[in-house]
């Protein structure tokens, strides 16, 4: 009887994949495509040749030569030369270009009379990494057109060359960074944004094919199949995804260690053994919000508002020192946390397996979790009472 029930279970599971094209949607292609757009759009190290503007209101020597030093940055392209401020903000807000670069009326005048111009530029960040780009060529060309300004007039006294510079940069600095070496954006950028987007794929997932059930109105036809056993129907809708989404992680960790070379300085079987793992981590994760929510709109919601925030409160997009403690402490609720922690350890350090043991127990600990508070779910499965 076990057994004509699990096979029912994962029978009912299966079909439930295969009936509704969502969820090759959702499961394979979506998760892939993602993974493949933003590693194949930093493939390079960073993003190049953001196309930006310049304003040039003075048409001097020394603005030609900060027109000049800003289009040899690999960063940033320079399609067009405005005349007037208003056309380039009109270019800027129809997505001719991502921003524009600022040079007031007589700023070599003022700069060699000592009055101060103001540089300017404009960066439009609803396109973070162009944005991020651009700004960074923006500042560094800034700093630069202040120096040529001090070496022209340091040239004007009699200076020669070997003294201007040794006083524009008296101390010269190496710096040597640990693990990415080359400050390739790809290492960093991939490695924490993939693994959450399919974390939040995973979370949908599972969240929708629960809540579905409770919605719907066949949670007790769910139970029926496999004996009335809550625990055989959690296994046999979730571990047909479990096997699906882990061939699919697989398939990402192929992609970015293999074809895009992103660091693994561990063996491969530590990093393939995490994925299965985390994606066990996450369907917990999802099961446990309908434990204790058990309804489709609650539980639904709660898994993508913390699949999306995650983003922010486990230091993806802002360093986690940055973050007020409090709001760190909610990173440690979620299992993208965890797999990421021993993904720096283990693929990006080459750290001995040891030192990430807890991190794989973190994981453990999210599977296993739902099942103490199952009873709640099949509480509300056996007595479905809608709530819109």
């Amino acid at each position: 009887m076990v057994r004509r029930y699990i096979k029912n279970s994962l029978v009912r599971g299966c079909v439930q994949i295969v009936r509704r094209p969502m969820y090759i949607l959702l499961m394979v292609i979506m998760p892939l495509l993602c993974a493949w757009f933003l590693m194949d759009l930093m493939k390079t190290g960073s993003v190049e040749r953001v196309p930006v503007g310049v304003v040039d209101l003075d048409d001097s020597g020394i603005s030609r030569q900060v027109s000049r030093r800003l289009g040899a940055f690999q960063q940033v392209d320079i399609k067009r030369r405005y005349h007037n401020f208003e056309d380039a903000r009109q270019a800027l807000m129809r997505g001719d270009i991502y921003g524009f670069f600022f040079i007031p009326e007589d700023f070599e005048e003022s700069a060699l009379g000592g009055r101060q111009p103001m540089l300017s530029y404009y960066v439009n960040y609803a396109y973070y990494a162009p944005a991020s780009m651009q700004f960074k060529g923006f500042k560094t060309i800034s700093v630069l057109g202040n120096a040529g300004v001090v070496q022209t007039m340091l040239r004007m006294v009699g200076m020669r060359d070997g003294e201007i510079m040794s006083a524009l940069q008296p101390v010269s600095t190496h710096v040597h960074m640990l693990s990415n070496p080359f400050t390739n954006y790809n290492f960093y950028l991939s490695t924490s944004f993939v693994p959450c987007f399919f974390a939040l794929f995973v979370l949908l997932v599972t969240a929708f094919s629960i809540g579905m059930e409770l919605k719907s109105g066949l949670c007790r036809q769910w139970l029926r199949t496999s004996g009335n056993d809550m625990w055989l129907a959690i296994v046999g809708k979730l571990l047909p995804q479990l096997l699906l989404f882990t061939v699919v992680g697989w398939t990402i960790q192929f992609m970015m260690y293999r074809v895009y070379d992103l660091p693994l300085n561990c063996p491969p079987s530590h990093m393939l053994l995490a994925m299965p793992l985390f994606v066990l981590a996450n369907q917990g994760f999802a099961v446990m919000m309908f434990c204790v929510a058990p309804n489709f709109r609650y539980g639904t919601t709660v898994c993508t508002l913390l699949g999306m925030l995650s983003f922010s409160f486990c230091g993806f997009s802002l360093p986690a020192e940055s973050i007020y403690p409090w709001v760190q402490s909610i990173s440690y609720i979620v299992p993208v946390k965890y797999y990421f922690m021993l993904s720096v350890d283990q693929a990006v350090n080459g750290l001995d397996l040891y030192y990430s043991r807890y991190y794989y127990v973190a994981l453990i600990v999210f599977a296993v979790a739902p099942f103490l508070l199952l009873w709640r779910l099949k509480r509300e499965c056996e007595n479905p009472v809608y709530v819109p």
